[in-house]
C-alpha cells in the first residue's frame, strides 16, 4: 500500500510518499518532488499550475490514499486562507480518497509509537509521520 502524506504550510503543500509491504517494511519514495508551492494565490495561472503539478504528482505516484494534516479553521492559531485554497485543489483529485488527520491525533500516537521510516529534511517530518500513521 502507498500513501501520500501532506502538510500544508503557508503557501506550499509538503508531500511525502511512503509505502508498506507485506513484511511491514516502510519505505520513503518521496524522491525529488518534496513540495508544491504557489507564490501568488491571486494569480489564476498560478492556481492552475498548482492544480496541474499536484495532480501530476498524484498520477505519477498512484497512491492508494492521500492524507492531509487538518488545520484549525478558527481562533488564535487559525490557518491562513490560502492554505484552504490549496487543500480544496488537492481534494479535487478524483482517482483516490483524500482523508484528514488532526495534528493532535498524530502527536498522541507518536508519544507511544516510533516513526518507522526516515525522512530527508526536517520540514518533512509531519508529512512523514502522517503517511506512516495512515499505513499502520
Amino acid at each position: 500500500m502507498k500513501v501520500i502524506g501532506i502538510e500544508i504550510d503557508k503557501k506550499r503543500a509538503i508531500c511525502v510518499v511512503v509505502s508498506k509491504d507485506d513484511q511491514d517494511t516502510y519505505t520513503n519514495h518521496t524522491g525529488k518532488t518534496k513540495y508544491v508551492e504557489i507564490k501568488d494565490d491571486q494569480n489564476n495561472q498560478e492556481i492552475q499550475n498548482f492544480l496541474k503539478e499536484i495532480h501530476e504528482l498524484f498520477d505519477t505516484v498512484q497512491p492508494d490514499q492521500i492524507a492531509i494534516i487538518s488545520r484549525q479553521t478558527k481562533g488564535k492559531f487559525a490557518a491562513a486562507a490560502v492554505s484552504f485554497k490549496l487543500e480544496a485543489l488537492i481534494q479535487c483529485y478524483q482517482k483516490t480518497t483524500v482523508s484528514f488527520v488532526s495534528k493532535q491525533t498524530l502527536t498522541a500516537y507518536y508519544k507511544k509509537n516510533k516513526l518507522p521510516v526516515a525522512f530527508d529534511n526536517a520540514y518533512q517530518e509531519n508529512a512523514t509521520r502522517l503517511a506512516a500513521y495512515v499505513l499502520r
